[in-house]
C-alpha cells in the first residue's frame, strides 16, 4: 500500500520494473517512485500520486 499523509493507494511493491510488468492487469499502471522502487495500482489513482514523485512506467519501455 502507498500511504501519503491521508490518502492511502491499495498497491503491490516489486523490486524491478520487470517483475512489476509481468504482474501487470488490466486497468492497472506501473509507477516508480524515488527511492526506485516499482508499484502497481489500479491507473485511475496515478493522478493522486503522481505529484508525490511517482513516475508512470509507459508499458513496452525500460529504464
Amino acid at each position: 500500500m502507498i500511504i501519503i499523509d491521508d490518502l492511502q493507494i491499495m498497491a503491490q511493491r516489486y523490486d524491478n520494473e520487470e517483475d512489476a510488468k509481468n504482474a501487470l492487469k488490466k486497468d492497472e499502471v506501473v509507477v516508480k517512485d524515488t527511492e526506485n522502487n516499482y508499484w502497481i495500482i489500479d491507473s485511475e489513482n496515478y493522478e493522486k500520486i503522481e505529484a508525490y514523485g511517482y513516475t508512470k512506467i509507459e508499458e513496452g519501455t525500460s529504464n
